[in-house]
């Protein structure tokens, strides 16, 4: 933007200086016209290109996030919980916030760096990546790790539990832990950060193939990847280990895709919109499909696949959700989109990798056992969360990037969410 103000400050000022003639200013004008659209085509990218503001969904990472800890946390909080009543079928499906970050990060991704058509800078993007989710994830690798030494000292022994932990911890640096589940046990949501650097790494080549991709080719090879992913996973659960068919990142791959084939999609669909009045009716239909179909998860889960459910079955229903929230103009993304809302949804990823030490913490004084003070702990979660968000990870971000000397497309928000 300081590049194109500095140009339309000079041709500005051309054009305050009068000409001897009025030809002369005839053709003064028509040349810096001229001169001005083609700096400006070649400056600015054109504006249907931007990809638009996306508080709503950034918001709605916060919910998402929140359930996780709800997943892992509030059943000892409420010990007469079960899971045969309906609060307990929600919490029991928590896991399921984890494909649909791996559904928006795909989305996400793709509104922002392939709009244009133009190939992802591959530095730039596995540095802005980086940025984002290392140093927060080491920080809580750091500070998890003496929790997963302690149980082993008590299981193995001194000499065999550092050991063993030694090469647990430096098999996360690597992001090793959903290949191979033996090497979990430090913050044990990270393993999705494991699956999405895979994501990253493949972003860059298999997003611009999906965004060449037009009219009905989007629908038919998007739909075949969905129903060929779930067949897959349907039938290789009964002969693969639980712990595979769970984290394992080429089975998570077809979300992440199918998140990127939401914003192409979107974006074909947006360019021959007829009117506002048909995107008010679209996004009505897509909210009440993804509404209706949530519902009959939760009325029907005991019913359904785990492995399915946790592996791409609920695509089509967040997809609605992305769909419905990212139109600025229904009255639920406005709600969302509230300044505090927003703070909340930025500091989701935070949530998601703080709430499992501090509970740890927690368990250490023993307080998990006092349902009283759980307000306590989730308050504090979230706390940390919005302070690491402002004091850690945006410090670290914007000094890894001066120091790569990359240039990021992701402001702040777009990086929060596309995690």
């Amino acid at each position: 933007m300081t590049q194109t103000g500095n140009v339309l400050g000079a041709l500005d000022s051309g054009l305050d200086k009068k000409p001897d003639r009025l030809s002369d200013q005839r053709l003064d004008i028509s040349f810096d016209q001229g001169l001005t659209s083609k700096m400006m085509q070649r400056i600015r990218p054109k504006s249907e290109n931007r990809p638009e503001k996306i508080h709503a969904l950034t918001s709605l990472r916060f919910f998402a996030a929140l359930l996780v800890v709800f997943y892992h946390t509030l059943w000892t909080a409420i010990p007469s919980l079960t899971h045969a009543s309906i609060l307990g079928r929600m919490l029991s499906l928590g896991f399921l916030s984890v494909s649909f970050f791996f559904l928006l990060s795909g989305y996400i991704l793709g509104a922002v760096y392939l709009r244009g058509e133009r190939p992802v800078r591959k530095s730039s993007f596995y540095a802005a990546r980086f940025a984002r989710i290392y140093p927060l994830f080491f920080l809580t690798l750091v500070v998890d790790t003496p929790t997963l030494l302690t149980e082993r000292i008590a299981h193995y022994g001194w000499h065999s539990a550092v050991i063993k932990t030694t090469v647990t911890f430096f098999a996360n640096i690597v992001m090793l832990q959903a290949w191979i589940p033996n090497l979990r046990g430090i913050d044990n949501p990270n393993w999705s950060l494991s699956v999405e650097t895979i994501f990253y790494l493949l972003f860059p080549f298999i997003g611009i193939w999906i965004w060449k991709l037009s009219g009905r080719k989007v629908w038919i090879v998007a739909t075949t990847i969905w129903v060929a992913s779930q067949l897959f996973t349907y039938l290789a659960a009964p002969h693969l280990p639980t712990a595979v068919i769970e984290l394992n990142p080429l089975i998570h791959l077809p979300t992440f895709a199918l998140g990127i084939f939401v914003a192409r999609w979107q974006s074909i669909h947006r360019e021959h919109r007829k009117s506002a009045a048909n995107e008010s009716r679209e996004v009505a239909l897509a909210l009440l499909f993804a509404l209706i179909g949530i519902v009959a998860v939760v009325h029907w889960f005991p019913h359904l696949s785990i492995d399915t459910l946790g592996n791409g079955m609920m695509v089509p229903i967040f997809a609605c959700l992305i769909w419905a929230f990212s139109a600025n103009r229904i009255l639920p993304a406005k709600i969302l989109s509230a300044k505090w809302m927003v703070v909340l949804g930025e500091a989701s990823f935070g949530l998601y990798l703080i709430h499992i030490p501090a509970y740890h913490l927690f368990e250490a004084l023993q307080w998990q056992k006092i349902p009283a003070l759980y307000p306590v702990y989730l308050g504090a979660s979230i706390g940390l969360s919005v302070v690491s968000f402002y004091w850690i990870e945006t410090p670290s971000r914007k000094w890894i990037l001066n120091r790569l000397q990359a240039r990021s497309k992701e402001t702040m928000e777009v990086a929060s969410d596309a995690q």
